[in-house]
């Protein structure tokens, strides 16, 4: 097979030197280009062609987000993203996945140079896997409907909604949630991949966009109608039930062989137990096999399961996997499973 062909966007020359340097370890990697900003990336990319973007966020002139929306407007390629963590950088890296970047690495906070070449693991393997995300769904999903008009449930059917995603998730769950209505009946569980700072900066930018309201999972909080809710990512999570049958969160130190931290598999496990046939379980894109067990459980339970379908989802993986194992009752485009689930309910 050729190598994967990379270009390298970092206004630092030494980052770049270092980037390139350590990309070139591989034999399945070539570096084509570097760019020393967002314009330069956007335009060596649709002239060159890379099969990869490796961008910083933080540019002088033309930043990396300005670099993610021409490149995935014009020319769209699957972007990794490297970027610092603070609270600013964040932020960025939050709106950066929206606007339609791959995946992300945090830079080291202190001796960059130095420790930067200790991420060379993830920086080459991250690379790798960009190459499986689908440019069609890079360059946009269909339009986004922001519903703000609230809908008329005469009878609910279900009690709980449960989503988990992974690479590619954030964007998938945020289409689901603009069209929600602002009177949603039940509460909605999100297991999304993620580290843990980042959690605090996706629900903010989460609670922008809905009228639910929108919490970090903590141990012992009360599972309530019209409230959405992300699983922390410095733990497992499951639901219990209380003495006065009320269903709430609780740590669980169990750990799964898919993923941990937060797992979707222990969620789902847990509502399967609870809930039985009275939840929904959506599992969307994702590298992997996370949540596929846990659809088996809520699928012998009587659950509604439902997973994104190929054409939509940026990594195919997650949702394949619960496709396989006939854990899968409904396969949709992700423009179509909120509208869906409000008619379920």
């Amino acid at each position: 097979m050729p190598p994967v062909k990379v270009l390298v966007a970092d206004d630092s020359s030494f980052m770049r030197l270092i980037l390139q340097d350590i990309l070139q370890q591989n034999n399945q990697i070539e570096v084509v280009a570097t760019a020393h900003h967002g314009k330069e990336a956007f335009e060596k990319t649709c002239t060159l062609k890379p099969d990869v973007v490796l961008l910083d966020l933080m540019m002088p002139e033309y930043d990396g987000l300005y670099a993610i929306e021409q490149i995935n407007t014009h020319c769209p390629t699957p972007i990794v993203v490297i970027s610092g963590a603070s609270s600013q950088q964040i932020e960025h890296i939050i709106l950066a996945l929206e606007k339609g970047a791959y995946d992300f690495i945090l830079k080291p906070n202190a001796g960059i140079n130095a420790k930067i070449r200790q991420l060379a693991p993830e920086i080459t393997q991250k690379i790798l896997q960009a190459t499986q995300a689908k440019r069609s769904v890079l360059a946009g999903l269909p339009h986004r409907r922001h519903n703000t008009n609230p809908h008329t449930f005469d009878h609910v059917n279900y009690e709980v909604v449960l989503i988990g995603a992974s690479t590619g998730g954030t964007t998938a769950i945020e289409h689901i949630l603009l069209q929600l209505p602002s009177n949603f009946p039940v509460p909605v569980v999100v297991a999304q991949h993620m580290p843990h700072s980042f959690i605090e900066s996706f629900a903010r930018r989460l609670q922008q966009l809905t009228a639910l309201k929108v919490s970090v999972a903590s141990e012992g909080m009360t599972l309530l109608p019209e409230s959405l809710y992300i699983l922390p990512g410095n733990c497992n999570m499951v639901l219990m039930q209380d003495n006065l049958k009320q269903v709430r969160f609780k740590k669980s130190k169990q750990q799964f062989e898919a993923y941990n931290n937060p797992s979707i598999d222990a969620l789902f496990f847990s509502a399967a137990s609870i809930y039985r046939n009275k939840a929904i379980a959506i599992l969307l894109s994702g590298m992997g096999r996370d949540g596929a067990a846990g659809m088996e459980a809520l699928i012998k339970q009587g659950a509604y399961t439902i997973a994104q379908d190929e054409q939509t989802a940026t990594i195919f993986g997650m949702p394949k996997e619960a496709i396989e194992r006939k854990a899968v009752k409904k396969v949709l485009p992700i423009h179509e499973i909120a509208p869906f689930v409000v008619g379920c309910l």
